[in-house]
């Protein structure tokens, strides 16, 4: 990497890490883009070659956390070969989403008000593991008859299903605390492979 091209990255990772430090402490509602670039020690002008504004920053920093965690994650390798198969790695895979959460409560703040980013994250830069997890169920889904059109969508409802509700019940235990909530989730995905399997 230039010298160049390592100062940008640099000013970059500065101002994601200044702005999720002052969100932390203050809520990203109540922080400014004045006091990120002041906490990253660069020029306001600075902050708009990098971000359209400061929900462009918020969208940008989910992306970055959720892809570096993503990236950590490991998992047993998978072959989903059946509706246990599935079952299993889907627990595994609602496991993962709701570890993330919990271990990054500010995070997970961020994500609630911007769920699709975040589904974004997990779908489009999914590396290692999480992307062999995600394309055996994708695979397992076309096996059954799905197009690959209807396979995309419906991977993505169940992640966003499983992210907000997650995000609801870790933050604010309302309507249900995770305890109530993670059986269901994993019945609800568990009996529509179910009935998948059985219309085709």
């Amino acid at each position: 990497m230039s010298k160049r091209a390592l100062n940008k990255s640099e000013k970059f990772k500065s101002m994601l890490d200044s702005a999720y430090e002052l969100f932390e402490r203050k809520g990203s509602h109540l922080v400014s883009i004045d006091e990120i670039v002041k906490k990253a020690g660069v020029a306001k002008g600075t902050f708009y070659l990098y971000f359209k504004d400061k929900y462009d920053l918020i969208s940008k920093l989910i992306l970055d956390k959720a892809s570096k965690f993503m990236t950590a994650v490991e998992f047993e390798p998978c072959k989903i070969k059946n509706a246990g198969d599935f079952k299993i790695h889907t627990k595994n895979y609602i496991d993962f989403l709701i570890k993330f959460l919990e271990e990054n409560r500010t995070l997970a703040l961020l994500i609630d008000k911007n769920v699709n980013v975040c589904v974004e994250a997990v779908i489009e830069n999914r590396t290692g593991p999480l992307k062999q997890l995600y394309d055996e169920i994708y695979n397992y889904f076309l096996a059954l008859g799905g197009d690959e059109d209807t396979v995309g969508i419906r991977l993505y409802l169940y992640i966003d299903m499983v992210v907000s509700a997650c995000c609801n019940a870790i933050l604010y235990e309302k309507p249900y605390s995770l305890e109530q909530l993670k059986p269901q989730l994993l019945a609800i995905v568990g009996n529509s492979i179910d009935t998948e399997g059985d219309r085709n």
